[in-house]
């Protein structure tokens, strides 16, 4: 049993979960329970009220009657000079019931008066209510109880404990009233309003319910209709007129299809350009393949600027393609999360073990915590290898990373990597960014890194400078966007 109530929990949770009509039905459901419980604690108020109203002040009524009306009897009894007033007090069973009871030491009651509608039974008193009833220090004020009557109807009583003029003792005075009898007519009235309101509440709360799932989630589905248009070809937006509270999602979505156009473009457009890029040396090369030309320096020369540019223009339509080209919190493309201090670590084994058997290049890491890149890993990776890399070349014996977190003015966090190497000149600096210039002929490179480098920071909205570093050599400044 257990088990099966467990899964059906499970199931209605995760049909909460994956519809807003099971959500809205279920709300409307658990309203039309509320009304039901709501109506159901109205009507026993109402009720309670009803026996305050009009049956305690009868009550209360009766017993001043009959404390007042009570004597000496003829054989020093307790006895009534004048019966009450009203005469269903003498009609059997009528349900309205009165008695008299002495009350002696050892706590027993002796009924010495008895209405005639209670025949010849008195009416029932549990030990307890009695014994807290005829306590010695119980208050003299009259007592309202409801308890079980002799016809064992519900039975609403007022007790009073008084002493008698001329007569030794205490008494205690009980006058009872059936509720039943007096507020019947006017309970079933009030019960069939209470009802007939709480069934219209029910209704109207389940209409509006269905006309919420019929209309209120309308705008919800012109919106998918109008993103299949979009995925159709149909339309290039959404640019339906949607409520406040689903505009910010269109605008969204017209953000993500907006870039998506774009990187179908820049990509269309990279390899636009590496198609031009490659017309001159592939013509070279026809040209001598054609007048049988063998000449080994024109054909090496045409197939590294093949490969240059074939390198760059992929590299350049990988990055745009996947990167957050204008990176910070408002970012209109989809973000990347890539931890940094970990893969710098990953990093640097890697380049002590590619200089290890090169030269003696101590490579360390500063960080004051952990920062996470919008934007992929391998990008990160490509763009501080190149600076490591260029570190550990031209660097002495001493290579420095520091991790600095994000500047809270534009969201960008800073990697630096600061050599102990002879450094660049102003010159040399602005030669080294520039495209496919070399610094130092004698290394091995196509002398593109810097300037592919450059071009990915820009495709992330990064920044990138050098300056000289306090260990005299080279110091590169590289920042990216950070996530939130």
């Amino acid at each position: 049993m257990t088990q099966t109530t467990g899964g059906f929990f499970t199931r209605f949770r995760e049909l909460i979960r994956r519809s807003l009509a099971a959500r809205l039905i279920t709300i409307a459901v658990v309203s039309v329970i509320g009304l039901v419980g709501m109506g159901w604690v109205a009507y026993a108020q109402f009720n309670a009220q009803m026996l305050r109203l009009l049956i305690d002040p009868e009550l209360e009524s009766v017993a001043n009657n009959l404390v007042g009306n009570s004597g000496p009897g003829l054989a020093g009894e307790l006895a009534l000079q004048d019966l009450p007033y009203d005469p269903r007090y003498l009609q059997p069973l009528s349900g309205r019931y009165y008695q008299i009871a002495r009350i002696h030491d050892d706590g027993l009651l002796e009924v010495q008066v008895i209405s005639p509608s209670l025949f010849d039974v008195a009416i029932p008193l549990d030990p307890k209510i009695q014994a807290n009833l005829i306590a010695p220090d119980a208050p003299r004020t009259a007592q309202f109880l409801t308890i079980e009557g002799p016809d064992r109807e519900k039975l609403r009583i007022v007790a009073r404990v008084e002493q008698i003029p001329q007569l030794e003792g205490r008494y205690l005075f009980l006058v009872g009233v059936t509720p039943d009898a007096i507020l019947a007519p006017a309970a079933g009235v009030v019960g069939f309003a209470f009802a007939l309101f709480v069934a219209f509440c029910a209704i109207m709360v389940a209409a509006v319910s269905l006309i919420q799932v019929r209309v209120g989630l309308e705008p919800l589905h012109a919106l998918r209709r109008d993103i299949a248009s979009v995925r159709r070809g149909d339309s290039e937006r959404l640019g339906g007129n949607y409520p406040a509270e689903l505009q910010p999602v269109a605008q969204e979505l017209n953000a993500l299809v907006d870039h998506n156009r774009e990187v179908v473009e820049r990509a269309r457009r990279h390899v636009g350009n590496l198609a031009h890029a490659l017309k001159t040396p592939i013509a070279v090369l026809k040209n001598a393949a054609a007048e049988g030309q063998s000449d080994d320096g024109v054909m090496r020369q045409s197939i590294e600027e093949m490969e240059a540019f074939v390198e760059r223009q992929l590299r350049r339509a990988r990055v745009a393609a996947r990167a957050e080209a204008r990176a910070g919190a408002q970012a209109p493309t989809i973000a990347y999360r890539t931890p940094v201090l970990q893969n710098l670590e990953d990093l640097v084994f890697m380049m002590e073990q590619k200089y290890d058997h090169l030269k003696a290049v101590d490579i360390s890491i500063e960080a004051e915590g952990d920062v996470t890149f919008r934007g992929e890993r391998e990008d990160l990776l490509e763009m501080v290898a190149n600076l490591v890399d260029n570190a550990c070349k031209y660097g002495k014996s001493q290579v420095v990373l520091r991790l600095l977190p994000a500047f809270e003015s534009n969201g960008l966090f800073e990697i630096v990597v600061e050599d102990d190497g002879p450094g660049l000149s102003e010159e040399e600096l602005a030669r080294a960014m520039a495209r496919g210039a070399r610094l130092d002929e004698a290394a091995p490179g196509q002398g593109l890194g810097l300037s592919i480098l450059k071009e990915t920071v820009d495709l992330y909205a990064g920044e990138l400078l050098f300056e000289r570093g306090q260990l005299g050599g080279l110091k590169a400044r590289l920042r990216l966007p950070a996530t939130d």
